[in-house]
């Protein structure tokens, strides 16, 4: 469900080291049964029963689009596989969890240390052993709301990190979710050629910045990785140009003033024109991302991206 969301709630809770492994046979309605069904969930549903109420009200008022995004990212067993690790609860119960790489039969395993209940609240201390003497400890705080046992808290005393899922701020997460990723992927097409301009001007810097991207992608008779000894093509062929489309933008690139002191712009517009609402993208010399929603050209006075 969240995020640096590869750092969603359950990834959080389990990812700690990079994986988990799971408990022994935990019994039904427990704080370990309800952290099983949370790693191991095949559905959004799932998970979110056992997320606070106060986060759940938060996903109820999200958009279809942040809602499916939400739901997919919270589904730790699925997007562990898609790595080529899997997830299974051991037989002979001698963890709460273990995870598996493909072709490995040995990986991380999460052990229940201890666990202190209290009427509604229970802390799980996890011991989340990696091999090779390297155990790391999770609490996980929970509390008991309409029968279903919920995680509100996750600690990680090795890095001083505490996840306060009950609180508004980590609810914030969660809402744009879909305009953020597609933020992320557009400013990351524009570092990308940033940095590849940038690189240029600072082996030559009488010239400046390029007046062509072309000059820093692959010759025409050169792959994209290219053995031949000669210096790499700064940019993938199909963003070797000074106009591309990518991600449903249009991206211009211009050099704006030549030599040492030189300057360029790079543009990222929707390919869909005439509508408020879709951000467009500014980034000059100065190295500031600006964006503005309005249907025109952005320019270095709009505000800068957050």
């Amino acid at each position: 469900m969240v995020g640096s969301f590869r750092a969603w709630i359950p990834v959080m809770i389990l990812i700690v080291a990079w994986s988990p492994a799971l408990v022994a046979s935990p019994s039904e309605g427990t704080p370990q049964q309800a952290l099983v069904e949370v790693v191991m969930a095949t559905k959004a549903a799932t998970v979110e029963k056992h997320l606070p109420e106060s986060l759940l009200s938060v996903l109820r008022e999200l958009s279809l689009a942040d809602r499916a995004i939400a739901g997919q990212k919270m589904l730790v067993g699925p997007n562990l596989c898609e790595e080529g690790a899997e997830l299974a609860v051991p037989d002979d119960g001698h963890a709460l969890l273990v995870m598996r790489r493909k072709g490995s039969e040995t990986g991380p395993e999460v052990r229940v240390i201890r666990e202190i209940t209290s009427g509604n609240e229970s802390i799980l201390e996890l011991a989340v052993d990696r091999g090779g003497n390297f155990t790391q400890t999770v609490l996980i705080w929970m509390r008991l709301e309409d029968d279903e046992w919920r995680i509100t808290q996750v600690d990680m005393p090795r890095f001083s990190e505490r996840i306060a899922i009950d609180d508004s701020s980590f609810a914030d997460r969660f809402r744009n979710i879909s305009h953020k990723e597609r933020q992320s992927r557009i400013t990351s097409i524009i570092y990308t050629l940033q940095a590849a301009v940038q690189q240029i001007a600072a082996v030559q810097p009488d010239v400046g910045f390029p007046s062509d991207l072309s000059d820093l992608g692959p010759r025409a008779d050169e792959g994209d990785d290219d053995d031949s000894g000669k210096p790499a093509a700064l940019l993938p062929r199909e963003m070797a140009t000074n106009e591309f489309s990518q991600e449903g933008y249009i991206f211009h690139y211009e050099l704006r003033r030549a030599g040492p002191q030189g300057d360029f712009t790079i543009i990222a517009r929707p390919v869909d024109r005439g509508g408020v609402g879709t951000p467009s993208y500014f980034l000059d010399a100065s190295g500031t991302v600006r964006s503005t929603e309005e249907d025109r050209d952005p320019t270095p006075e709009d505000d800068p991206v957050q």
